[in-house]
């Protein structure tokens, strides 16, 4: 079934095209402005799922002893890691900034509101820092090799982003 466009033009610039837009149109508003206002109260709850920092470092230790154990020459590998601090969360803030400037002096004062989310009025989290590793202790059977030892600093450095001073290897 092809309509052209000529037929169409025609319907709509014809009387009875313009009556079944325009009822159309209007049954599309009245349905929308029912759906607000009878659609009930829906929220959103955003729930992050926030990790301590016990079981982060336990799951970084996890994976860099998977990481270690295939350096040749290793061995049997056991690995700690210590945090900074805990996750921390971030709000949206809304900053308002006045400033009043006078012949004589120039003020300026800035106010910060953290921006609340829906009806519930809790805080907009935006999303949430994790924290920064402190430092990384090693104890595998093939330390005592000095090669096998850089081996493993320089993978933990590079592997937590952390500089080699903050990486201790040892048998």
């Amino acid at each position: 079934m092809k309509i052209s466009m000529t037929r169409v033009k025609d319907f709509v610039s014809g009387e009875k095209g313009r009556k079944i837009l325009l009822f159309g149109g209007a049954a599309l508003l009245i349905l929308l402005l029912l759906s607000t206002l009878f659609g009930g109260k829906t929220e959103t709850k955003t729930t992050v799922k926030t990790e301590n920092t016990a079981e982060i470092e336990e799951k970084l230790e996890r994976r860099l002893c998977e990481l270690i154990s295939k350096i040749d020459g290793a061995g049997e590998v056991s690995v700690m890691v210590t945090l900074d601090a805990t996750t921390t969360a971030v709000y949206e803030k809304d900053r308002k900034l006045e400033e009043t400037s006078g012949n004589a002096s120039a003020s300026s004062s800035k106010e910060t509101e953290v921006v609340l989310a829906g009806s519930a009025k809790q805080p907009l989290l935006t999303g949430s820092i994790m924290p920064t590793v402190r430092g990384a202790a090693v104890v595998c059977e093939g330390a005592a090799n000095p090669l096998v030892r850089e081996k493993v600093a320089n993978t933990v450095a590079k592997a937590l982003n952390i500089g080699i001073s903050r990486v201790y290897v040892t048998d």
